[in-house]
C-alpha cells in the first residue's frame, strides 16, 4: 500500500519524489464504487448508494465476511475494531424425538450477559490485533448436541478442540469443545490484511452412536478407538466342536462332530433322504445314541442314575453285571474243590471250565442204579 511522504519542517524543500508519493497515496485512497454502486461526494465525506433503477441484482456478503475494520484510537498498540456479517451455527439432530430436527444458533460476541449476537444492529465490534485469529467456539455434550450458545473468541495462538465421544459399553463418553477458525489479521506493511478461513454457515452434525452388549456370555463389542474414531467388535469364530458359517444376514454356529474308531457310532450324523451325509443339516440339536443294557437275559447292565433324587447325573457311565455271585464246589473225600466261580454274573475261574453231566451205573445196596454226575474234563 502506498505511504504518505514524510512530514516536512518549515523551510524544507518539497522534492518531486515527495510530491509524486503524495499523489500516489491520494490515488490509492480515493474511493471507487464497485459494481452496482455509485459514489456520492459531500463536505462530510463519501457515501455509496445503489441506484433504484439498477438492473444488476444486489450482491450480498457471505456469512462471517468482514464488513469493516477501524483502528481503535487510544488503544494499546495497533488495535482494530472488526465488524463481520452474521452467520449461523446449524445443528442437525438425528434423534427422531427432537423438535426441531434442525436448530439454528446465532453466535455472540462477548461472554455471559455482556454477549451480543452478531445480528444485532448496530453490529458488535470485535477487538483484534495484527496476528490475532477470530474463532467461533461452541460446546457439546457426549452425544454431540450443542449445550451452550456459540461465542466468538479472539486468540493469538491456535485453539485446540475436543471431539465428543458417546457412551459405549466399555466406558463413559466425552463432552465436545469445538473451535472453527473464521479469519486472521495479518500484517501488510503496517496495515491489517484479512486472511479468510470461513465464509459460510457452520454445519454441526451430531453423529449419535451408543452400544450395549445384551445378555450374558462373550461380549461382541470390544472398544472405541478414540484416536481413530473406530468402534471395534469381536469376531465370532467356532472353536473345538463348533463350526461357524457366514450367511447374508447371520453368523451360524453348527455342531461339528465325528465318530472315530471301530464299533457302533455314538453321534448320529445327519443324512438326507438317500442316506448320504447332509452338507447343510436343518436347525436342531445334535443327536447321540444312548448306551443301554441288554433287554433279554440282562446279564450286562448300564448304570447312569443319580444316587439320590435331585442329584446330578454322575460323570461316568458304568457297564456292570447282574450282581449275582456263585460257585460250583466238589466235595471229594472231605476235600472241597472249586470247579467254577462267577462274580457279578461273569465267570472268574481261570482256564477252561466246561462241565459235563454224564450217567453212570452204580451199585446201591447190592442193586444196580443209574445216576448222573458232573464230570470235570
Amino acid at each position: 500500500m502506498n505511504r504518505l511522504p514524510q512530514k516536512k519542517k518549515r523551510g524544507d524543500p518539497i522534492l518531486a519524489e515527495d510530491w509524486n508519493t503524495l499523489l500516489d497515496a491520494i490515488a490509492a485512497r480515493t474511493p471507487r464504487p464497485g459494481t452496482g454502486l455509485e459514489l456520492i461526494a459531500s463536505s462530510g465525506g463519501f457515501a455509496y448508494s445503489q441506484p433504484s433503477n439498477l438492473i444488476i441484482p444486489r450482491q450480498s456478503l457471505p456469512p462471517f465476511a468482514v464488513i469493516g475494520i477501524e483502528k481503535q484510537e487510544g488503544g494499546a498498540g495497533d488495535t482494530y475494531q472488526v465488524i463481520i456479517k452474521e452467520g449461523w451455527v446449524i445443528e442437525r439432530k438425528p434423534k427422531t424425538e427432537d423438535h426441531p430436527a434442525v436448530k439454528f444458533h446465532m453466535p455472540k460476541s462477548g461472554s455471559g450477559e455482556d454477549g451480543v449476537t452478531l445480528d444485532t444492529i448496530p453490529r458488535p465490534k470485535i477487538e483484534m490485533k495484527i496476528g490475532d485469529t477470530l474463532w467461533c467456539t461452541f460446546k457439546t455434550d457426549m452425544m454431540g448436541e450443542i449445550t451452550e450458545e456459540p461465542e466468538m473468541k479472539v486468540t493469538s495462538e491456535d485453539e485446540d478442540g475436543v471431539h465428543y465421544a458417546p457412551v459405549d459399553p466399555e466406558g463413559s463418553g466425552i463432552d465436545g469443545d469445538y473451535a472453527v477458525k473464521i479469519l486472521k489479521l495479518e500484517d501488510d506493511e503496517g496495515t491489517p490484511k484479512v486472511k479468510v478461513y470461513q465464509q459460510s454457515d457452520i454445519e454441526h452434525w451430531a453423529q449419535l452412536w451408543t452400544g450395549e452388549n445384551l445378555g450374558s456370555g462373550g461380549r461382541v463389542y470390544k472398544e472405541h478407538k478414540e484416536s481413530e474414531n473406530i468402534f471395534k467388535f469381536r469376531s465370532v469364530r467356532g472353536d473345538y466342536g463348533i463350526q461357524e458359517a457366514e450367511t447374508s444376514d447371520e453368523v451360524e454356529l453348527d455342531f461339528w462332530g465325528k465318530n472315530v474308531g471301530e464299533g457302533c457310532p455314538v453321534w448320529v450324523e445327519p443324512t438326507d433322504d438317500e442316506g448320504q451325509p447332509e452338507d447343510d443339516p436343518p436347525d436342531g440339536p445334535a443327536k447321540f445314541r444312548s448306551i443301554a443294557g441288554r433287554e433279554s437275559q440282562p446279564q450286562i447292565q448300564v448304570e447312569c442314575e443319580a444316587a439320590n433324587p435331585g442329584d446330578p447325573l454322575p460323570e461316568t457311565i458304568r457297564v456292570v453285571g447282574n450282581s449275582v455271585d456263585g460257585a460250583i464246589l466238589l466235595d471229594d473225600d472231605g476235600t472241597t474243590t472249586e470247579l467254577a466261580r462267577w462274580q457279578d454274573g461273569l465267570v472268574t475261574t481261570p482256564g477252561e471250565n466246561t462241565l459235563k453231566v454224564e450217567e453212570f451205573k452204580v451199585c446201591v445196596n447190592g442193586y444196580p442204579e443209574t445216576r448222573k454226575f458232573v464230570v470235570v474234563p
